[in-house]
């Protein structure tokens, strides 16, 4: 069995996803995988967004020195991983964007049998995180990928008060952002990283193209 290649793809704000981001890329390298860690594009931030703020300053300055995600680095992958902030329980337009761009790969049928992951952050514990999660997966499905979430039988998921879900890993960071991520909380990220890795180094794709005549 050879080790898989795991492209994790963010969006962030104040770096709560981002800390969801590198736990995920970290598990999966701990699982002996190669693993890509990507950015959307980087534009003018939602009008709520706070940019004074000492963590959105920190986080764009993380964010600027990582790779941009493109339409290879979906090819190149075994598993893929996407997380963004929650936007009333849906996906940043950034991340949406993203997935606009690389839909040639749904013609293609380059992503059917590879693994697919999701993960997230919001403001409060009602806030939509949990359909955030499931609407990230979404596209996944539309590619004929697997998806994959988080079992019970990862101790902090159990556990957490807070962020994490049998659908994703997630951070409830509180309405002024200022919470950030709990141990639970990235631990339960890394395991959705680990296990990505796992699952996609034992599972063949099968890429077709789609006919649609």
């Amino acid at each position: 069995m050879s080790a898989a290649r795991v492209a994790v793809v963010v969006d962030s704000r104040y770096g709560s996803t981002l800390a969801l981001a590198e736990a995920g890329a970290a598990g999966a390298a701990g699982e002996g995988a190669q693993v890509r860690l990507r950015r959307v594009a980087l534009g003018e931030p939602e009008y709520s967004v706070e940019t004074g703020r000492d963590s959105y300053v920190r986080a764009r300055a993380r964010l600027e020195t990582m790779p941009r995600a493109a339409i290879d680095d979906l090819r190149w992958a075994d598993g893929i991983v996407f997380g963004s902030p929650t936007r009333y329980g849906l996906m940043s337009t950034p991340l949406r964007a993203f997935i606009d761009e690389v839909a040639p790969l749904w013609r293609e049928g380059a992503l059917i049998g590879k693994v697919g992951a999701a993960f997230t952050s919001s403001g409060g514990m009602h806030s939509g995180h949990e359909m955030t999660l499931i609407n990230t997966l979404l596209p996944f499905l539309q590619h004929g990928m697997i998806i994959l979430g988080v079992p019970h039988s990862v101790p902090e998921l159990v556990r957490t008060k807070k962020g994490g879900s049998p659908y994703g890993a997630g951070v409830v960071s509180g309405f002024d952002g200022h919470d950030g991520a709990t141990a639970e909380e990235l631990a339960i990220a890394t395991a959705l990283g680990a296990r990505v890795a796992r699952v996609a180094a034992q599972v063949e794709p099968e890429p077709a193209p789609v006919r649609l005549s």
